[in-house]
């Protein structure tokens, strides 16, 4: 072989003139390497360089014992050993033939002449010199990536690392943890079958415990998103970017022929030689790629890049599906070599509805792993939660109640948890919804933070003139007073129809009230007897003042209109300074008990996607700093009668779960409800309430226009408070033939349906003395500002008699929706007999045409 026939194709030698050349030529001597040669020792002084003529060499480094790490490999045209010569330090790795090797020799003393003789070789080595700095960060880059990848699949099978079994104590579970021993200590590979959220991951990290490898098992999850490796074609396409992705993940990369060589990419089977690799997902493998896992498995040993040596290892695959047997048994789901491989060993692990009976044992479990894990003392779940979980399908599974029982301890944030803390039924988008959010203008004005906090500039300032004219303005004909019964509460009961209980983020009560109360933003639990007698000392609260307001005479009494304010104001003041914030809202607020009700006819709802929610949300993310005011989780909305529509979900979502959901009124009557019995009471003894407020007058022989004057005695309160308590026990006995438990579920069910026939004879209350009285509104505020005389009141006065026409059709309707309802809950089942169904329907009939005498 003739030494100048390759110095032309030498890196090092690129550009010099013949002469030159002929020069090096002279220094340089042809030796030959046989395969496995050590052509360079670490730790020895520089005294000679070799230039790569034909074969390959690699620098490798010991890593104990007979393993060694490759940094990379060579091929012809590259120099070794020039870095040494120049630094004059020891070499710092081996140099080793791979291949039959033939180099030209260059002693140190002979380079050192060269250097001197031929000044290119210095442009020449630097430009070597920075290409090489500049591979090496590439490979260190890569090398960190695929680091980052390792750990990744480490800690990516840690599901529940503080488990050493499978949770439960049913006799399924000990027979399932006894088989997970059993097949850990087999080293046979596995398949794990199961529906999403059985934990396949724990049963397969506990496998790989009970098998005393002392190497770490590593995770693929062959679902995930291709990512193309840097060897993938340009504009290849997303199946041959899998495949492609897939293999090199499984078996690594070889080093490519040619003078750019690179490092190998170890793959998981390599990484994992001796211990256990976890495939999640396994038939969404490629096919090329499930071929070759086949294959492997089948003899332990695959091919590398271009490498034609076949590298053996010993891998245990522990792989997992949410397909059942027969599903991957289909052509094109799995390849039948590997199916057949895998299924030598099957685990099944069976869903959580139909293994119920141990839902409170296992949640029992979690709760003390997550109470430790979020620092909070949670000891217990309430009986009643117990019964909502072991009620609930659970289609995600464990994964599911992880999540719930996490949203719950930190919504409890201590004590025990309740019902109201566990967050199932979050609605989704169907028939008779629209997500407003959908339009680009509302989820702008939605995502706005200044709403709704601007509009409290508005109603504070508005609160507080009213409260100062009512107490220091004239005893009669004052304006404001006339405004609060007029305006105020037909526009508190319309706001709630049409936009929910947005009315509650907005109250000037609440606002005036935060500035003496806690700084803490999100409202907890304060006690059992304030969740379970809170409800029924707000309504009982709103059942006074209305009764107060008639009985009072307050319509034509400013003083004791102001009085009545102020002391809400009050109230709201003491209990947001005990509860914290929003503790009055949540728990004693009379007005707010009401619109709660009346939310379920809104046509607005919010509500999260559940299944957002589950999969992809952090806990943290929507119950700590900037949570819901109300103490709620987005996925636990499952009515519109809590959320006060502040926004702060929507805006603080990083998945857009949430929306906004235009929808017809019955979705709210219809849904399911957690509080039963004690919600279906208020419903009706609000129907019973309307009948007392207008038929105790026309009992007492008090015409329309004096009994909104004259003050009731203890006769007429008396009298009033029957007929609230005895219209409950007219609709319980329509729930009739049956047993008294039958009974209170007919009420329980129908009691709701009466909310309509309530809100249409409320608002009633108070927009009729508005048709007849708002006329003078204007005049009355013209004449206390003294503008009367500038101003002609009969210009700008409106004209309110033709609503007059709308008593009866308002009416109607609610009685046509309460009618409408009941059908409808018969046909759900919730009425079982015929005979209650049509003494509900009478009853309502009733109730509407008595509606129609009085009001």
């Amino acid at each position: 072989m003739e030494l100048s026939q390759h110095l032309y194709e030498i890196p090092l030698l690129a550009g010099l003139v013949p002469h030159e050349l002929q020069l090096v030529a002279s220094r340089l001597q042809e030796v030959e390497f046989p395969a496995g040669a050590l052509v360079l020792a670490r730790g020895l002084s520089p005294q000679e360089l070799f230039i790569i003529l034909e074969g390959r060499a690699r620098i490798e480094l010991p890593a104990g014992g007979e393993q060694v790490i490759n940094l990379t490999e060579l091929g012809p045209g590259r120099v070794i050993g020039e870095r040494a010569m120049l630094t004059d330090q020891s070499r710092t790795a081996d140099v080793r033939a791979i291949s039959p090797l033939v180099a030209a020799r260059l002693t140190r003393d002979d380079f050192q002449d060269l250097l001197d003789e031929i000044p290119a070789l210095y442009a020449n080595l630097s430009r070597i010199l920075a290409m090489e700095l500049g591979s090496w960060a590439q490979r260190h880059q890569r090398e960190e990536s695929e680091r980052r990848e390792l750990m990744s699949s480490i800690i990516g099978s840690r599901l529940f690392p503080e488990y050493d079994r499978y949770p439960g104590n049913s006799p399924w579970v000990r027979s399932l943890n006894e088989r997970l021993a059993a097949v850990g200590a087999s080293r046979r590979d596995v398949l794990i079958l199961g529906e999403t959220g059985t934990w396949k991951d724990l049963a397969a990290r506990l496998i790989h415990e009970h098998s005393g490898s002392p190497c770490p098992v590593l995770f693929l999850d062959c679902g995930a998103p291709a990512q193309p490796p840097a060897s993938a074609e340009p504009g290849a396409g997303a199946a041959e970017q899998l495949s492609l992705s897939q293999m090199t993940a499984l078996f690594g990369t070889g080093s490519q022929r040619g003078g750019s060589s690179r490092r190998n990419r170890r793959g998981m089977v390599e990484m994992a030689n001796g211990g256990d690799l976890i495939l999640r997902h396994v038939e969404r493998l490629a096919p090329e790629v499930q071929e070759a896992l086949a294959g492997f498995l089948k003899t332990g040993e695959f091919k590398m890049g271009w490498d034609s040596r076949a590298r053996s290892f010993r891998v245990r695959i522990i792989a997992s599906s949410a397909k059942t047997l027969s599903e991957l048994e289909q052509p094109g789901k799995l390849h039948p070599a590997l199916l057949a491989r895998l299924s030598c060993e099957t685990v099944r692990l069976v869903p959580f509805r139909e293994r119920k009976k141990e839902i409170p044992g296992v949640a029992r479990e979690l709760l003390r792993t997550i109470s430790a894990k979020h620092r909070t003392r949670v000891p217990r779940l309430s009986q009643d939660a117990l019964n909502l979980l072991v009620e609930h399908d659970w289609p995600l599974n464990g994964t599911e109640l992880y999540q719930v029982l996490s949203r719950a301890v930190l919504v409890c944030g201590g004590g025990e948890i309740h019902p109201e803390h566990i967050s199932l039924h979050g609605q989704q988008a169907g028939e008779g919804r629209f997500n407003l959010l959908a339009l680009p203008s509302v989820e702008r004005l939605a995502n706005s933070p200044a709403l709704p906090g601007t509009l409290r500039w508005i109603t504070v300032p508005l609160f507080v003139v009213l409260l100062v004219l009512l107490l220091l303005g004239p005893r009669h004909d004052n304006p404001a007073n006339l405004a609060a019964w007029t305006l105020g509460w037909p526009g508190l009961v319309l706001c709630t129809l049409l936009f929910a209980r947005s009315w509650c983020s907005i109250c000037p009560l609440e606002a005036i009230g935060t500035l003496t109360g806690r700084s803490s933003s999100v409202v907890h639990q304060r006690g059992r007897r304030l969740r379970e007698w809170g409800a029924p000392l707000s309504f009982a609260g709103l059942v006074l003042i209305l009764l107060l307001e008639q009985g009072a005479g307050m319509f034509t009494r400013p003083r004791a209109t102001g009085l009545l304010l102020a002391g809400i104001l009050a109230a709201t003041a003491v209990a947001d300074r005990l509860l914290g914030a929003r503790g009055w809202c949540k728990f004693l607020c009379p007005l707010g008990r009401l619109v709660g009700l009346l939310a379920r006819l809104s046509l607005l709802e919010m509500h999260s996607n559940h299944t957002v929610c589950l999969s992809r949300c952090r806990v943290e993310e929507c119950v700590k700093e900037k949570g819901c005011p109300m103490g709620l989780h987005p996925s636990g909305l499952d009515g519109s009668d809590h959320c006060v529509l502040c926004m702060e979900c929507l805006r603080n979502c990083p998945h857009r779960s949430m929306q906004l959901d235009l929808r017809h009124p019955s979705c709210g009557m219809l849904e399911r409800t957690r509080r039963g019995g004690s919600e279906a009471l208020m419903c009706v003894m609000l129907v019973g309430l309307v009948i007392a407020l207008k038929g105790v007058p026309l009992m007492a022989g008090m015409t329309a226009g004096a009994a909104d004057a004259l003050l009731w005695g203890t006769r007429e309160y008396l009298l009033a408070l029957a007929i609230v308590s005895a219209y409950p026990s007219l609709v319980l006995a329509g729930s009739l033939p049956g047993p008294a438990q039958r009974r209170r579920s007919v009420f329980a069910s129908c009691g709701p349906a009466y909310l309509p026939l309530a809100a249409a004879g409320l608002f009633m209350l108070y927009f009729r003395p508005l048709v007849d009285y708002g006329a003078r509104l204007v005049p009355e505020l013209l004449l206390m500002l003294g503008v009367s005389g500038l101003l002609d009141p009969a210009r700008l006065t409106p004209e309110l008699g033709t609503l007059r026409l709308l008593y009866y059709p308002l009416i109607l309707a609610g009685g046509a929706f309460s009618w409408h309802t009941i059908g409808k809950l018969q046909k759900l089942g919730s009425i079982e007999t015929r005979t209650a169904f049509y003494c509900q329907r009478l009853l309502v009939l009733a109730t509407t045409a008595l509606f129609v005498v009085i009001l």
